[in-house]
């Protein structure tokens, strides 16, 4: 496994995921997300105190993403990353997903909106490790 490559993925994993977050979660749901503020949500203030949590979980979570997709690393392309993709958000999404869904407050509309939306962008986070990662050379 190439350290260096699995680091500059991590990296542009990284990048590439704030982007669809910014999109995603940004504009499209911000209008579902203000309405649940002080009803599901925290109070405003207190959820741009606690954004660095968001920050620096995301961080981790991508270096990670790409750590487990060098490790699998069979070579085969763009195919193999919206696989590892589709198998990583099932791993964590479904879950993840539907345990807020069954414990909190939450609309069944934004719950499916979250699981599709995640499962496109782990998608497209593993294209771009495919795209980004290569092993070392022999």
């Amino acid at each position: 496994m190439n350290r260096r490559r699995v680091f500059v993925t991590g990296i542009v994993v990284f990048v590439a995921y704030e982007v669809m977050l910014f999109l995603v979660y940004g504009l499209w749901l911000a209008p579902t997300y203000w309405s649940l503020v002080g009803e599901v949500w925290r109070p405003e203030a207190e959820l741009l105190a606690n954004a660095w949590i968001m920050h620096l979980t995301t961080v981790v979570f991508c270096f990670v993403f790409a750590y487990l997709f060098a490790r699998g690393y069979r070579g085969g392309g763009w195919r193999e990353g919206v696989w590892f993709g589709f198998v990583a958000h099932l791993f964590v999404g479904l879950q993840a997903v539907f345990h807020a869904y069954a414990t909190y407050p939450i609309p069944l509309d934004l719950t499916l909106k979250w699981y599709f939306a995640g499962l496109v962008m782990s998608m497209i986070l593993g294209v771009v490790a495919s795209l980004v990662y290569k092993p070392e050379a022999p």
